[in-house]
């Protein structure tokens, strides 16, 4: 994944974190609930999309069978 995909999703984070302190703040009143749940849940989304773009470590590990096969399909293929 590109570093600028990674700096791209940890400012959106940082914006959401704003924008959840800012509602709070026009709400005069701490919605402690909903905040207790934003942080985390956008930390484990940044988290599962690195873990996805490593396939072969991590938590999520994907196959790359049918990538060898369709590489394997395009050496016998060309002419």
């Amino acid at each position: 994944m590109p570093e600028s995909v990674l700096l791209l999703l940890i400012l959106v984070a940082l914006l959401a974190a704003m924008l959840v302190g800012y509602g709070c703040g026009l709400a005069k009143r701490r919605h402690l609930l909903s905040t207790s749940i934003v942080a985390p849940l956008i930390g484990m989304v940044i988290i599962a999309i690195i873990d996805l773009d490593r396939p072969a470590r991590g938590l999520i590990r994907v196959s790359q069978n049918s990538m060898i096969r369709l590489h394997d399909s395009m050496k016998h293929d060309a002419p």
